[in-house]
């Protein structure tokens, strides 16, 4: 038995998962402060009390029941938290708005955690079993997915030994939500409410219509967007314009003949059921175009208002999924701390497994960028600004490119300058020396540290304009007659703003005969 006595020794957020047993008023868990657990027992605590708390108060789905017992604990070894519930917590239905209630307790363990771990999962039981084991029909879609994208795979990689075209060269770039179709009520809906001057379904257009034309232009690939760009006219049932509709009646409107691709639910009579197609239909017709790979595009939400930065959701068990994921977490780190303002943004370290249709049904390698917290006041108001939505969607197309092409995604650094030594009133080549990918051009800053004739060397931009792999070739120069020595502290920095820490090496000026 755990006796209050200890408790109270314990940091405060574990206090408040056990304030109620002991007598004493327990703090509400977002306006603590979250300290390191001294063991997996505290943790397991708070994480217990947060998923208790959420759950406690979630908004029901139909045939839902509010759960008797929770328990959250944390596996260190996997950094996967587990959530027990009762049965009856198992809706009727297993859709959209599931998942969507499930990341909600997701962010709101992942809260608790992220200050001193990153957990790359939270599993649920219910009753004992896996939510499959009510809903065999998600499993099967997924293993239907997996299954028809290991056969592409093994299709393009024959064309790529025979010399063939491998792929379509397709990227596809969905803007996630929009107006749907509520049925219970008869009306046109939004599939998320606005905060802080941020209504998700309306922004993601532009994050999208950003991606679009940084991958034409550096991927040099063509760009698939479900939903309709602006300028179209007036959806005519809805009235609202067109780029403010979700993907599934574009869909629907481009491809008639195509109802297995938008039309999933026909004949069911859940009022959200165009809600569940619009999910349904991004992957869908990602598939049936045969796109390389997708990348749907979120805004995020926490219950409490306090979580903040970008994460990449996948679809626990694909490989190809993870690294995609890690690769554009990687790049969107690099220039978004790299855009002034925002060199403390918070990026995900990695990737978060979890079940969801967008990336579930998806033959092809396939992610969900959560961009920024929109619940979150500083997270929302860099949604609205027009260079973090630049630099953000410039770290996608990068951490997409590498993926493609290959390549790790590694920090720009310079490794090394060769030293040269240069005729007086002539000039050298020197060989520059960098890790990462940097965007050219890329301009070298020389600034002295030491010279021997004091006055006499001055620091100096070079640029290069040519893209190159490590090492790039600059000139180096030496004005005047006599001897000397310099040695220069040297930063590079890319056409993006993403610059390299400094590097020291020396020139000598020969003097003249």
């Amino acid at each position: 038995m755990i006796k209050c006595s200890g408790l109270k020794r314990l940091f405060s957020a574990s206090m408040l998962a056990v304030g109620a047993w002991c007598g004493f008023a327990p703090t509400p868990l977002h306006a603590i402060e979250v300290l390191a657990p001294e063991s997996n027992m505290e943790l397991d605590i708070l994480l217990t009390r947060a998923a208790s708390d959420l759950v406690g108060r979630i908004e029901l789905l139909e045939g839902q029941e509010r759960s008797r017992h929770v328990s959250a604990s944390v596996d260190l070894s996997q950094k996967i938290i587990t959530v027990n519930l009762d049965r009856g917590f198992i809706p009727q239905d297993y859709g959209p708005a599931f998942e969507d209630q499930r990341s909600i307790i997701n962010n709101a363990l992942l809260s608790v955690t992220e200050r001193f771990l990153h957990v790359s999962q939270v599993k649920y039981l219910y009753g004992g079993f896996d939510v499959y084991h009510y809903f065999p029909e998600v499993k099967q879609e997924d293993d239907a997915a997996r299954k028809a994208g290991e056969r592409i795979r093994r299709e393009k990689q024959e064309r790529e030994r025979s010399g063939q075209v491998a792929g379509s060269g397709v990227a596809f770039v969905a803007a996630g939500h929009g107006y749907y179709f509520d049925h219970k009520d008869r009306a046109w809906k939004t599939q998320r409410d606005p905060h802080n001057g941020v209504m998700e379904g309306m922004l993601t257009p532009t994050y999208a219509a950003e991606l679009k034309s940084v991958i034409e232009l550096r991927s040099q690939m063509p760009v698939i967007r479900p939903r309709v760009q602006d300028g179209m006219g007036t959806h005519p049932e809805s009235g609202q314009e067109w780029w403010r509709m979700a993907a599934r009646y574009s869909v629907a409107a481009q491809y008639p003949g195509n109802p297995e691709i938008w039309n999933t639910h026909e004949g069911s009579a859940a009022s959200d059921r165009e809600y569940k197609e619009d999910i349904n239909t991004r992957p869908l017709l990602a598939n049936h175009l045969g796109a390389e790979f997708a990348i749907h595009l979120h805004s995020n939400a926490d219950d409490h208002g306090t979580a903040r930065g970008a994460r990449v959701i996948v679809q626990p068990g694909r490989p190809s999924d993870a690294a995609l994921g890690a690769s554009v977490l990687c790049a969107m780190k690099e220039l978004i701390q790299s855009t002034p303002g925002y060199e403390s943004f918070v990026v995900a370290p990695a990737p978060h497994s979890e079940d969801k249709g967008e990336n579930r049904l998806a033959t092809m390698p396939s992610i969900i960028v959560e961009t920024a917290f929109h619940t979150h006041p500083e997270d929302a108001a860099a949604l609205l600004d027009p260079v973090f939505r630049a630099a953000s969607m410039k770290g996608v197309e990068k951490g997409h490119r590498l993926f493609r092409d290959g390549k790790d995604c590694t920090p720009l650094a310079l490794s090394k300058i060769d030293r040269v030594t240069v005729p007086a009133n002539g000039a050298a080549e020197t060989s520059v020396r960098f890790d990462g990918h940097p965007q050219f051009p890329v301009t070298l800053t020389f600034t002295p540290v030491y010279c021997t004739q004091p006055g006499a060397c001055r620091a100096e931009v070079k640029t290069v304009t040519e893209a190159s792999a490590s090492p790039i070739k600059v000139q180096m120069s030496c004005e005047g007659s006599g001897y000397g020595m310099v040695n220069w502290s040297t930063v590079m920095r890319d056409a993006d703003g993403v610059s390299s820490g400094p590097v020291e090496h020396w020139m000598t000026c020969e003097g003249g005969s």
